[in-house]
């Protein structure tokens, strides 16, 4: 019931299309196919999302990091179906509440930053823009801090990474993995 709430809501003050999230609206959990299915497992149940494995280890291992952190702060708790975060929590403490919130979003910024060659000037700005926005959000009482929980700026922040980092490497697993041509193989040696 209080999911068709929050879609009315959503849907009567056009704020919805400033929450959705793109193609997949959860980055850390997929729905299991029929054909894995268990036994004891329904159509339609879910499990965690696996990360590429052709990211190098100290992207993935930041990439981890800020899906934590991320997770933590806007995911982590469920409240009446909506899924809300620490950010979503310190948020409510008025005027100072936000600018933790924020300080913890800059931080996850920081993290992301530590990728290899760092972030794309372009990515830079649109995580800050989802900060800022988060922060402007936040300082309308109630209202704002209601809208900023289903902003989520660090789920928005981490799928951006995460998809810069496909985007990426995404290229250079095609490149060394291609097939060997009848030029490329190693020559046969007669003993």
């Amino acid at each position: 019931m209080s999911q068709l709430l929050y879609k009315y809501f959503l849907k009567k003050t056009n704020l919805d299309s400033l929450v959705a999230m793109g193609p997949t609206s959860d980055p850390y959990f997929e729905e299991i196919p029929e054909n894995d299915l268990h036994f004891y497992q329904r159509k339609g149940a879910k499990r965690r999302r696996k990360l590429p494995g052709f990211i190098p280890k100290h992207d993935l291992k930041v990439l981890e990091s800020v899906k934590r952190k991320a997770y933590r702060l806007d995911l982590q708790l469920s409240l009446c179906g909506l899924r809300i975060g620490w950010a979503g929590i310190i948020g409510l403490i008025p005027w100072i509440g936000d600018f933790i919130a924020m300080m913890f979003a800059v931080q996850l910024l920081r993290k992301a930053d530590q990728i290899e060659g760092g972030l794309p000037p372009l990515l830079r700005r649109k995580m800050q823009s989802n900060i800022v926005m988060d922060f402007g959000i936040g300082l309308i009482p109630l209202v704002g801090d209601f809208i900023n929980v289903l902003y989520k700026c660090n789920l928005r922040n981490f799928v951006l990474l995460e998809q810069h980092l496909v985007h990426k490497y995404e290229k250079l697993a095609a490149v060394t993995t291609k097939p060997l041509t009848k030029h490329d193989a190693r020559p046969e040696v007669m003993v």
